[in-house]
């Protein structure tokens, strides 16, 4: 793996402004040698060719692949780019096999970092990437880079796509744009964004929606060791919760979270999932979760399920607005087998099956200090 991903760090200099700009690729001017492709020794293909963008008047970026199981494939880009006034980057895409498109970028000091997003059709679909989402590649760290920084988006070289659909596929990305002002919440950023406690700042949650549905977060004992616990990372990222009194739901409760997430680094809690009796939640059937989320500035968290395999599935809900309750969907569809983690007591190889979840985590990933309320966590 390391030996193909060191094709992603070579020295790549494009004649391009490293200025902010709305349009950092519209792929009319990729110089020879400034993208190429790279895929594992077990059988994967890709190729790449520009082909018509979503207008028809511009271009995209084709890639023809097909990913053997337990592969890896994409295509590296060069460039230089100055990111660090952008909150994100927005671009149209479209999948002959919807499914996760993983990013990689280098920052000014050639450390690399990726993240995954969804492309959810086979029509042309905006997609929108958060910079905040990013977070150092665990697999690979280019020999050039050096340790010790934060992500710094002042100088960013190198965009790399690789598709994580299994099987033959064909994916098009159009136009990349950045998008948005980078503010507290962004992935560049350390200030303290959330100040006051979400019980004080905010309205409480509204009533669940109507319909069938399973409960997924119960505050009922979630304090309690034997229920629920937190893990962080030993760079100085921390993450306390508790539940809170619903003033506007007699009875209830929400999660109250406070977190400080470092750059590069993880914090997040688990739960049991479903109720007190530990019988878990069957999500058998059920399409999407939804979660209402409270925060003064904008914020992505991670979920996780462990499944009645006892194997760790994970997905990211979209970014909030801030300022207000919002509720948030994930598709069930969109939780892929974590590629970091796998519980010990975990039957490999095993299909998914959400018969039984018996634990959930939290997980953000947006980094800095925030505070983070979470209630109405429920199946659909």
């Amino acid at each position: 793996m390391k030996k193909v991903l060191s094709l992603l760090v070579v020295g790549f200099l494009l004649q391009a402004s490293a200025a902010f700009a709305d349009v950092i690729q519209d792929w009319t001017s990729v110089q020879s040698g400034m993208a190429g492709t790279y895929q594992d020794s077990n059988g994967s293909k890709i190729d790449f060719t520009y082909d018509a963008g979503p207008k028809g008047s511009d271009k995209a970026l084709k890639m023809t692949c097909n990913l053997v199981a337990n592969g890896y494939l994409g295509v590296y880009t060069g460039g230089t780019w100055d990111l660090s006034k952008a909150a994100s980057l927005k671009f149209m895409a479209k999948s002959t096999i919807p499914g996760d498109l993983q990013i990689a970028i280098k920052d000014t000091y050639n450390v690399q970092y990726i993240t995954k997003v969804s492309i959810p059709s086979t029509d042309w679909s905006l997609v929108t990437v958060n910079l905040s989402s990013f977070t150092k590649d665990p697999y690979y760290t280019p020999p050039d880079a050096i340790a010790g920084h934060p992500m710094d988006l002042t100088k960013v070289g190198n965009l790399n796509f690789s598709p994580q659909m299994q099987g033959a596929s064909v994916v098009l990305i159009g136009t990349i744009e950045t998008a948005g002002t980078a503010g507290a919440s962004s992935a560049n950023s350390t200030s303290t964004v959330a100040t006051g406690a979400a019980s004080s700042s905010a309205p409480a949650a509204s009533t669940a929606s109507s319909g069938t549905s399973t409960a997924i977060l119960d505050c009922t004992g979630i304090t309690d060791p034997k229920n629920g616990g937190t893990f962080q990372d030993t760079m100085g990222s921390t993450f306390t919760f508790t539940a809170k009194d619903n003033p506007n739901k007699k009875g209830q409760q929400y999660l109250a979270i406070t977190y400080e997430l470092k750059q590069g680094g993880y914090c997040g809690m688990w739960s049991r999932a479903g109720g007190a009796d530990w019988k878990g939640a069957n999500l058998t059937g059920l399409k999407n979760i939804s979660l209402m989320i409270y925060c003064k500035d904008p914020v992505v968290l991670g979920l996780a399920l462990k499944d009645n395999n006892n194997n760790q599935y994970v997905a990211d809900t979209p970014m909030t607005s801030g300022g207000k309750w919002e509720t948030v969907t994930v598709a069930i569809s969109d939780f892929k087998l974590d590629p970091y983690y796998t519980p010990p007591d975990a039957k490999k190889g095993a299909p998914q099956d959400f018969s039984k979840v018996a634990t959930f985590n939290i997980q953000p990933k947006t980094v800095g200090k925030f505070t983070v309320a979470v209630d109405n966590m429920v199946a659909k």
